[in-house]
C-alpha cells in the first residue's frame, strides 16, 4: 500500500536559524577583515570619496559585514515564522542587493585595487547570506 502525500507535506521547509545567522554574521566578518587586511598589506589605498568618512577601516568593515546579515536575517527569521514561503524570495533578494552594490565599492573609492577588495567582501556577504537564509530544513 502507498501512502498518500499532500502538496503542503510534498514542499520543502524552509528555516533561519538565530545561531546559524550568528555564526555566518561572524565568519562573514571575519573573512572581510582578514581581505581588508590583506588589501591593506597588498596596497590597496581605502580612501574614500564623497562620503561622511575619508577611509573606510577595520571598524567600519566589520560592522557592514556583521550587522546586515545579523539584523536582517533576524527580519527574515521572524517573516519566515510567519510565511515560510517567504524565505526562498529574501534569500536571492539579500544575495542580489549584496552583488548589486559592489559597484558602489569602485565609485567611492580612489583606487581599483580597493573597490576590488571592498567587492570580493560582497561576494562573502553575499555567500553568507545565501547559506543563512531559507535552507531546506531536515524535517
Amino acid at each position: 500500500m502507498s501512502a498518500v502525500i499532500t502538496r503542503a507535506e510534498a514542499r520543502p521547509k524552509y528555516r533561519v536559524s538565530m545561531v546559524e545567522l550568528l555564526i555566518l554574521a561572524v565568519g562573514a566578518t571575519t573573512v572581510n577583515s582578514a581581505l581588508y587586511f590583506t588589501g591593506m598589506s597588498a596596497g590597496a589605498s581605502f580612501d574614500v570619496t564623497g562620503a561622511p568618512f575619508d577611509e573606510i577601516t577595520y571598524t567600519l568593515v566589520s560592522v557592514a559585514s556583521f550587522v546586515p546579515i545579523l539584523l536582517m536575517g533576524t527580519v527574515a527569521l521572524y517573516l519566515g515564522w510567519l510565511k515560510p514561503s517567504i524565505l526562498p524570495a529574501a534569500r536571492w533578494i539579500g544575495v542580489i542587493l549584496a552583488l548589486g552594490s559592489i559597484a558602489s565599492s569602485y565609485v567611492v573609492t580612489d583606487s581599483f585595487a580597493a573597490g576590488t577588495w571592498l567587492g570580493l567582501m560582497h561576494v562573502v556577504s553575499a555567500v553568507a547570506w545565501y547559506v543563512a537564509v531559507g535552507r531546506k530544513s531536515a524535517q
